[in-house]
């Protein structure tokens, strides 16, 4: 199985079998947590099924999305190649199928290979530079502002052309959007209301379209 992920592709048959070996799958049900803020990172982990969200907690408690992963992908690689704890939360967003490899067995093998390790950070890297983007855009932003970053980010990432405007195909509860853009739930509904009556946003089964991007877009 390792062998069909981009990351694994440059490992010889040796490593790759001695990962499988020690490869676990485990399945985590939608809002199960896989690993807490701060837990010792002793897995690496892969997602072979679903999304997670990677989130912190605010000082006032609010839960702050950083990031969604989608499979196939890895997550908890920046805390197991520098050996700190895991500095966020991560969290099933849906019923997921994870595979986790123990984390100094994992450095065994990637020591190895300098190019591989170069790789897994410069892709960790860009992850990073989003979620500094996402808590900088939540602590310099007006609330309409902050969701309509995010409804445009989550464009870029799942939109799709439909007859009316750009269908995000992604199932988002206007909690969701809530934890993703530090605001409250009461405040999100608020002002997707809002942007659906000014004809910017509709809805359709938990997934938003957006009818106007140039207007949306101009809100931030």
């Amino acid at each position: 199985m390792l062998e069909t992920l981009p990351i694994f592709k440059e490992i010889v048959k040796e490593d790759l079998k001695t990962l499988e070996e020690n490869l676990k799958i485990l399945k985590f049900k939608k809002r199960e947590t896989i690993f807490s803020e701060g837990q010792q990172a002793e897995w690496f982990y892969l997602l072979i099924k679903g999304k997670v969200k990677i989130s912190k907690l605010a000082s006032d408690g609010r839960e702050i999305v950083l990031e969604i992963i989608d499979a196939p992908d890895f997550f908890g690689a920046l805390a197991v190649l520098k050996g700190f704890p895991y500095p966020a939360t991560a969290q099933a967003m849906e019923n997921c199928e994870i595979g986790r490899i123990p984390a100094k067995l994992f450095l065994q093998i990637i020591g190895k290979y300098p190019q591989l390790e170069a790789q897994i950070l410069h892709h960790v890297t860009l992850r990073l530079k989003e979620g500094i983007e996402s808590l900088k855009n939540i602590a310099l932003e007006e609330v309409s502002s902050r969701i309509a970053y995010q409804l445009l980010k989550l464009a870029n990432k799942y939109g799709k052309s439909s007859p009316e405007g750009v269908l995000i195909d992604f199932r988002i509860t206007k909690q969701q959007l809530a934890e993703m853009t530090g605001t409250t739930t009461e405040t999100a509904i608020r002002i997707i209301s809002k942007l659906k009556k000014l004809g910017y946003l509709s809805e359709t089964e938990h997934r938003f379209i957006i009818r106007d991007i140039r207007a949306l877009s101009r809100l931030f």
